[in-house]
């Protein structure tokens, strides 16, 4: 049987206090399933103010092929996600939250379903809103409203924080602009666009996930980003 390389790209600022101690946890547990994979963990260090260098060696330390990109101007997770992917060699890409926020199962299910597909793109379920603050539910549920009536692409649910990809895939996700939230609304208007083969595979939160407040100032740049998309176009 052939191996497989797998390259799962984690952006990173200001992670909480265990963030080190539950990627080797998930790492080790999700290797157990993918014998046929050697698997590289690349974590991006969006600028974090708060002091992690001595964690990231950690990191560097006890997770095998571990990559550490790092820069000192917080540039959003667009920008952190995209200098990961870039850096990227594997067969199969995945990206997600630092946190792992998504159960072992549904990082398992992206990823068997690129041996099929371009894409592979993590869509939430109604339970997703009974877990996240009430301003964030109703955020997500407006943008969705929005994608659905105003672009024609596969999925309204853009913004769930897990995605894979084929390599070959990889000069698409790199066309990407936008440095903060809605790059991944972009790609998945790009991939439409040159006709990818996308996949939308249900996908369940950990229980102990906790989804961060959005403040208005980014809520307002957002808006400003789903404009520049739509007239993309």
């Amino acid at each position: 049987m052939s191996i497989k390389k797998l390259s799962i790209v984690l952006p990173c600022y200001n992670p909480d206090k265990n963030w080190l101690a539950n990627i080797l946890i998930r790492y080790n547990e999700i290797v157990k399933h993918l014998n046929n994979y050697s698997i590289d963990i690349i974590i991006v260090n969006d600028g974090s103010s708060e002091k992690i260098d001595a964690k990231l060696a950690q990191a560097k330390n006890n997770l095998p092929n571990c990559q550490i990109i790092s820069y000192g101007v917080n540039k959003g997770k667009g920008y952190a996600i995209r200098k990961g992917v870039e850096n990227a060699d594997g067969d199969f890409i995945i990206y997600t939250d630092i946190d792992f926020p998504y159960t072992n199962e549904s990082i398992l299910e992206i990823i068997n379903q690129l041996k099929n597909s371009d894409i592979a793109i993590g869509v939430r379920g109604l339970s997703y809103y009974d877990n996240i603050p009430y301003h964030r539910a109703l955020i997500s549920k407006f943008l969705k409203l929005l994608i659905k009536n105003l672009l024609r692409i596969p999925t309204n649910d853009t913004q769930g924080g897990l995605k894979g990809m084929r390599k070959e895939v990889k000069q698409y996700f790199l066309k990407t602009e936008i440095n903060r939230y809605l790059f991944d609304l972009e790609f998945i208007c790009i991939a439409a666009k040159n006709n990818l083969q996308i996949s939308l595979i249900p996908v369940v939160l950990n229980e102990t996930t906790v989804v961060r407040k959005m403040n208005l100032n980014v809520i307002s740049k957002e808006a400003f980003n789903f404009f520049k998309i739509f007239v993309r176009m």
